[in-house]
């Protein structure tokens, strides 16, 4: 059977072969996006779907709000995942494992808090003083706190 970071693997491979081919990264990398949807967050963490969305770990300002009054963020932007997935050299399963059990978090804020990140300039970026270890780092440069498990 094969892993969820082998399936990442092979879209890694497609958008580097999309890329050389004169796709834009962004256009490229649609399916890469999907695959980290697919395979990373439903299989491999289980946080699919509505119904698992109450599993989502939460800043402490959503602490106790309706789902439908949270949005879900991603803590690393997407693109910053897919921009170290493309950059993986070699690209083995083991090293996708790795950099996605680091960095590929989701969590739900409040929606004043997903408009501060929006505004802060930060939306789909790190900060440009990221030491490229915290993956909170946007959080703590506009204030959210997470809540503690």
């Amino acid at each position: 059977m094969k892993s969820p970071a082998s399936f990442i693997a092979f879209a890694v491979e497609q958008q580097r072969a999309a890329e050389e081919f004169g796709f834009t990264r962004n256009e490229c990398c649609r399916n890469l996006k999907t695959a980290l949807h697919q395979y990373w967050q439903n299989k491999t963490l289980g946080l699919h779907g509505q119904s698992q969305k109450k599993r989502i770990p939460r800043s402490a300002a959503a602490t106790g709000l309706a789902l439908a009054d949270c949005v879900v963020e991603h803590v690393v932007p997407q693109m910053e995942i897919v921009n170290r997935l493309m950059a993986l050299h070699p690209l083995t399963e083991h090293a996708i494992d790795d950099l996605l059990r680091k960095y590929f978090v989701v969590a739900l804020v409040t929606k004043a808090e997903h408009d501060l990140l929006n505004a802060s300039g930060v939306r789909s970026t790190m900060p440009k003083d990221w030491d490229g270890l915290n993956a909170y780092a946007r959080y703590d440069a506009v204030g959210i706190e997470m809540h503690p498990k």
